[in-house]
């Protein structure tokens, strides 16, 4: 009798049946699913942050305990891995490779973001036939000379360079442009000063611009210097500060005062117009964003701790919306893999339309700045 109860309560239509176990397929990929999620191992895949962009604390431990076996990774992988563009060598692809593992793994904070640059770069000592010469500005501003060995004083060169570096440099001690700088000493011929300028976000943007109009009058005022035998250099969002300088000296010269203005400009890869359209709403972002280096998490960092109180559009911020009348002969050179092209044709087309002279150098499948990563 008792077992002929079971068997009729097992088959009762009312007897709530077992939901059918998950295939052992479907459980791989869900877990497959969740570890790509959480994982941080996966650098070219975006973590789940917040809406400022930071990490969870445990997620940013993770992936910077983690970045040291991503680019051992990278150095392995660049022998047998294709390249991403053809005419890469393999030294090129592997400081690129490096560069957006650095910007996709490291948290935002200020010197995080300027160790990105010195551990890809590695050239840090001033190269044979080089001479840097530290020198005091006054009030608790320095700069560097870099000048090759065929110029004993700074004062016998022929032509001189006043280089700008961005905010997220290390400046002219770090590697970065230590090494751009050397190579243009010897190249040019020339005596390239840069300065160790205020930086954003520790100081504000006024603060790091007074720094740099400071340093060109100085500059300007030391034997054997004139404004006709100068150019002006910057590379990324150093360009904005260096555009700024100009507008200055241009609205000076207008007015009546001394004639500072050097005889040309040159600007790499030049980031002048910060706005978020701007930056990451155009066509060469959405085309060049899997191949350049540059991070929208660190990007947008770096702008707002540059901005400060301002808008993005003001001109004091993003220059390109400032006027270029009057300004001398200005070399702009963008790479065509770069995130910034189309700013770089924008810039280019606003100066024209000023009746500015402009020479516009588009390098062939290069990405941002890629000067700095010449071997």
């Amino acid at each position: 009798v008792a077992r002929g109860r079971q068997r009729a309560m097992s088959d009762s239509p009312n007897q709530p049946s077992k939901a059918p176990e998950a295939s052992q397929e479907d459980a791989a990929a869900a877990w497959r699913a969740q570890r790509t999620q959480k994982s941080c191992l996966h650098s070219d895949k975006p973590a789940e942050a917040s809406s400022d962009g930071k990490w969870h604390p445990l997620e940013a431990t993770w992936r910077v305990c983690t970045l040291p076996f991503k680019i051992v990774h990278n150095s392995v992988a660049v022998n047998w891995r294709a390249r991403t563009r053809p005419t890469w060598t393999a030294s090129l692809e592997s400081a690129v490779s490096n560069l957006r593992t650095y910007s996709a793994n490291s948290t935002l904070h200020t010197s995080m973001v300027r160790s990105v640059y010195d551990h890809v770069i590695t050239s840090s000592c001033v190269p044979d036939g080089v001479t840097r010469t530290p020198c005091d500005l006054g009030g608790g501003l320095k700069a560097y000379w870099f000048t090759s060995a065929q110029i004993r004083h700074q004062a016998e060169a022929a032509r001189f360079i006043f280089y700008v570096h961005p905010p997220t440099s290390g400046g002219p001690s770090s590697s970065t442009h230590r090494a751009l700088a050397s190579q243009l000493a010897i190249d040019a011929g020339a005596a390239v000063l840069m300065v160790d300028y205020s930086r954003t976000p520790e100081y504000t943007r006024e603060e790091a611009q007074a720094d740099i109009n400071k340093a060109y009058r100085w500059v300007t005022g030391q034997p054997g210097v004139i404004p006709a035998s100068m150019l002006i250099m910057a590379d990324g969002l150093g360009c904005a500060l260096a555009l700024n300088l100009c507008v200055e000296l241009r609205d000076e010269t207008v007015a009546g005062g001394d004639d500072l203005l050097p005889a040309g400009i040159a600007l790499l890869s030049p980031w002048v117009d910060l706005s978020e359209s701007s930056t990451f709403q155009s066509k060469s972002w959405e085309n060049n964003n899997q191949v350049d280096y540059l991070s929208k998490r660190i990007m947008g960092f770096t702008s707002s701790g540059y901005a400060g109180l301002e808008q993005l559009t003001d001109a004091s911020v993003s220059p390109i919306h400032a006027s270029f009348a009057k300004f001398p002969p200005v070399h702009i050179s963008v790479g065509q893999c770069e995130v910034l092209f189309d700013q770089g044709r924008s810039l280019a087309e606003k100066m024209r339309a000023d009746n500015v002279i402009v020479d516009m150098d588009e390098a062939n499948e290069m990405v941002h700045a890629f000067q700095l990563l010449a071997p």
